[in-house]
C-alpha cells in the first residue's frame, strides 16, 4: 500500500503497477532499466511529497504524462502503430541479420555464459 494519499497516493500505485510490468533484460537481469525506473519513481515522489501548490499541480500533470508513455511502451503501442517495414528488418546487405541476434539472445539468456553472443 501506498504512503502517500490523495492525487499522490494514485499515481505511486499508476507509477508502480507500470515499472512492474517492464521487461527484465534477459542478458542483464541484475542491470535492468525496471531497477532504473524504481530509483527514479522512489526520488521523485519523496520530492514531490515535500512541495505544494501550482508547482505541485505542475509537476503531477507531468509524472501523469510519463505514466502513460511507461504503459504505452510496456503495451507495445508504437510497435503496432508504427510498422518496421521488411527493408529495416531484413536488410538486402545482409539477410537473416536481426532475426539470427534475436535467436542469439534467446540462446545466451538461457545459457550460463551470458557473455557470449554469436550471430553466424
Amino acid at each position: 500500500m501506498s504512503r502517500y494519499t490523495g492525487k499522490l497516493g494514485e499515481l505511486h500505485s499508476a507509477y508502480t503497477r507500470v515499472v512492474s510490468l517492464w521487461p527484465v533484460d534477459k542478458l542483464r537481469p541484475s542491470h535492468c532499466y525496471k531497477n532504473v525506473l524504481n530509483q527514479q519513481m522512489n526520488l521523485k515522489f519523496e520530492k514531490l511529497s515535500t512541495i505544494h501548490g501550482t508547482q505541485l499541480n505542475q509537476e503531477l500533470d507531468r509524472i501523469e504524462q510519463e505514466i502513460t508513455a511507461l504503459n504505452n511502451l510496456v503495451k507495445s503501442k508504437y510497435r503496432f502503430q508504427y510498422k518496421v517495414s521488411e527493408d529495416i528488418t531484413n536488410p538486402a546487405s545482409h539477410r537473416g541479420y536481426y532475426t539470427k541476434l534475436l535467436e542469439s539472445i534467446d540462446r545466451a539468456s538461457q545459457s550460463k555464459d551470458k557473455g557470449k553472443l554469436r550471430i553466424d
